[in-house]
């Protein structure tokens, strides 16, 4: 990998690391050109505009998601234990990686209501999130471990309603038996589906 290359992957992280606490609206190229001991003109080089800074920060954002919750998943056998990894792996990565919480989550709260490029963008991530999510629950029905009349698309508005509770109830709230709360809701929806 190219200094330059590196250079851009620890101004994302940063970027990251500051949008998920503070939100992507807070980020400016002089507050992360600072925290990264860059020139606003240097960071500026790499990306252009603050839109396309918010636009890459989000694709890094999935990127970490996909390696670090869905790939591993996808390991575990077909049907209810991949769902049970995501669930897992996703408590982990909002848990332990994303020290401000899940950035996506951030980033459609921001941009829910605010047409454009990155409510385009964050909108199609979230797509492709609850596309898994279906996938996962088809191929539970495939496997014969969830009821053939489930429904996929209502599967995955639960599974991710539930863990978007989860985040609010863990970091806002501050509750510590959210964990506990999460993996007994999320067995209540499994057996709601299960064969």
């Amino acid at each position: 990998m190219s200094k330059g290359q590196l250079t851009k992957d620890q101004i994302l992280l940063t970027a990251l690391e500051f949008s998920s606490k503070f939100g992507f609206e807070a980020l400016s190229i002089g507050k992360l050109a600072e925290a990264v001991g860059l020139s606003k003109s240097g960071l500026f080089g790499h990306f252009k505009s603050k839109e396309k800074l918010q636009e890459m920060i989000l694709d890094y954002t999935a990127d970490s998601f996909t390696f670090k919750v869905f790939l591993p998943a996808t390991k575990m056998p077909r049907g209810i234990p991949r769902i049970d990894a995501i669930l897992e792996n996703w408590v982990k990565w909002t848990k332990n990686l994303m020290k401000g919480g899940c950035p996506l989550l951030t980033a459609a709260i921001e941009f829910d209501d605010r047409p454009g490029e990155i409510r385009n963008k964050v909108r199609d991530l979230y797509r492709q999130k609850m596309d898994f999510f279906k996938k996962a629950a088809v191929i539970a029905v495939t496997e014969g471990q969830f009821k053939r009349d489930s429904d996929p698309e209502q599967f995955a508005y639960e599974f991710y309603s539930l863990m978007a509770g989860y985040h609010i109830n863990s970091r806002l709230l501050d509750d510590k038996k959210a964990e506990q709360k999460l993996k007994t809701a999320y067995q209540k929806l499994i057996n709601d589906y299960k064969v």
